[in-house]
Formats: structure tokens, C-alpha cells, sequence
């Protein structure tokens, strides 16, 4: 990531997002309206063209005849994870949570899309700066009003503690929240992972995470390895690295280790099932992705 422009992959995400509202045929998993306009896309054929520019340095990887499997995988990833983290927060304000703090906000657009919610839960959206100065100057540009339970915290979850930051924002540390931490544990050290989700262990109980992990090509088959591969060249080449991976079943253990007393995975066959059962236009979700949630204290 370049100081003083948005991540590419933030800009990705939304186009991804917006390429599954207008050109998918099957049932929307996610009904972003606001992807294509966040993205800088004018319009649908704008929008294809800058779709293929952005994945060409993955496709050119694994050659035309796997590209178009490789776009529905990528748009899969961007619409579910998002699903999955807003259907389990839905859950979390039915015990009475009324925080919900977007770790790598990006150009996540749940809050504007939520008025109804305006009175409901505050929403914290944190963010690397130079990302989260862009969004709000596209914010500006779209003419989009910021919602009145919206705080933005800038953050470098490299060098900064996530606390600092959400002390600074309002944030009320007696009470529980939940946060969704969404394509981005992948360009972090296992260091300031942890980090991170032992801050969030330590909140107040009934708090709760949910956060999108991949995990090691040794795990999967070689046709899903070059696949694979091929993406994390092309975040590389764009500079931004991967730099973490988890195998589940150690995760898990050691997300209990740092105090979460109940955690879940949700693995590709259960989202598949979930939220792609049915459709004939082949979108579903690859082996290497994960959603994981984890709650201190409190019971489903």
C-alpha cells in the first residue's frame, strides 16, 4: 500500500461486490447498491472494463480457460464474507449489542445501506488512513450523508493499538460489541493478529468477532493451489503481501487460548451449503477461505 492512496484491493472488493449485483443472474447473497458508485464505476460497462484490468494480474496467472472460475470464486469471497459477519451482527443486536466496530472498513458500505439502524447500534469503522481518506472524500464526491451513528477511526493495526484508537472514537469499553474483521488478516503478521483479537478477548463478555482467514496450499488440491498462488502474487505485485495463513483446527485452539470461551468456523462446504445451495450459475465459495467467530462469554 502506497502512503496516501486507497488500497487496490479495497477498490477491488467493492467492484467485486458491485459485479455480483448487476451481472450475477442468480439470488443476490449481498445487495450492495452502493459498490459501483464507491468503486468509481460510471456504469455496468465501465464497470466490466475495470473488473478485467483489475484481474488481469491474477488470470494471467492461470491462463484464460481458469480465469472466469477464478472471478466467480473472488466474487463469492467478497459478497459471503460480508453476508456471514451481518447475519451473525443481526444476531448479536437481538442479545441487546449495541457497537459494531468494522476492523478494515475499506469501502464496506453496511452503514449507509442501514438507516433503520441510525438509532439501533454505533458504528465504528476503522481503517488504515490513507484508505479511509479516500472513502470519505468518495463519500463526498457521491454527495452520500454520513449517517449520525457513524465514527471513522484511522489506524495502523501494525503500529497502533486497536483500544487507542477506539477510546479516542467514543467507543464505550463497559459494554459489549462486535466487530467484523473481513479481508484482512491475510497482509497482517501473526503478531498483530493476535494482538488484535486478544484485545477483543479481553472487552467486555458478551463481545464478539467474526473474521475471514485462508488457509495453507498444503491443505488443498493442486488445481485450487495454483489458483491460489495466483492470487497472492498478483496482491503482491500490487503491494500488498499476504503474510498469514491458519490451518482451522490450531486456530481454533488458539483463539481459545486467549480467553473467546466459545468460537465457530465456518468452513467452504457449510457456506456453500448456507448461501450458495441451488444456484446454476456456479458462484460458490473456494477451499481456502474461512469465517471464524468467536464471543466471550455470553451463550448463542
Amino acid at each position: 500500500m502506497e502512503e496516501g492512496r486507497p488500497s487496490l484491493t479495497a477498490v477491488g472488493v467493492a467492484m467485486m461486490r458491485a459485479v455480483h449485483l448487476l451481472l450475477d443472474d442468480g439470488p443476490k447473497i449481498l445487495e450492495d447498491n452502493l459498490a459501483l458508485a464507491l468503486s468509481g464505476a460510471e456504469n455496468a460497462a465501465a464497470l466490466r472494463a475495470n473488473v478485467d484490468a483489475f484481474l488481469a494480474g491474477f488470470t494471467a496467472r492461470v491462463g484464460s480457460d481458469r480465469a472466469q472460475a477464478l472471478s466467480r470464486y473472488l466474487r463469492a469471497i467478497m459478497v459471503v464474507r460480508n453476508r456471514y459477519a451481518e447475519d451473525e451482527l443481526d444476531k448479536a443486536m437481538a442479545r441487546g449489542v449495541a457497537q459494531y466496530v468494522i476492523l478494515g472498513a475499506g469501502l464496506d458500505s453496511f452503514v449507509y445501506r442501514r438507516p433503520d439502524l441510525a438509532g439501533v447500534v454505533q458504528v465504528f469503522e476503522v481503517d488504515y488512513p490513507a484508505t479511509q481518506q479516500w472513502k470519505r472524500m468518495r463519500l463526498r464526491e457521491l454527495q452520500v450523508k454520513l449517517p449520525p451513528n457513524l465514527i471513522f477511526i484511522p489506524l495502523d493495526f501494525e503500529t497502533q493499538p486497536l483500544t487507542e484508537g477506539l477510546q479516542a472514537g467514543g467507543y464505550r469499553p463497559e459494554a459489549p460489541a462486535f466487530f467484523s474483521w473481513l479481508g484482512v488478516t491475510m497482509y497482517l503478521t501473526e503478531e498483530a493478529i493476535f494482538n488484535t483479537l486478544q484485545i477483543v478477548a479481553s472487552l467486555a463478555l458478551g463481545s464478539e468477532i467474526v473474521f475471514h482467514y485462508v488457509v495453507p496450499e498444503a491443505l488443498l488440491d493442486e488445481e485450487h493451489q495454483r489458483l491460489l498462488v495466483a492470487i497472492k502474487a498478483g496482491t503482491a505485485a500490487r503491494g500488498e503481501p499476504w503474510l498469514s495463513c491458519f490451518e482451522p483446527a490450531d486456530l481454533k485452539a488458539r483463539i481459545k487460548d486467549l480467553g473467546f470461551t466459545q468460537v465457530w468456523d465456518l468452513g467452504p462446504e457449510e457456506a456453500n451449503a448456507r448461501y450458495f445451495a441451488g444456484r446454476t450459475d456456479g458462484l460458490r465459495v473456494p477451499p481456502w477461505v474461512h469465517l471464524m467467530s468467536a464471543r466471550v462469554g455470553s451463550v448463542r
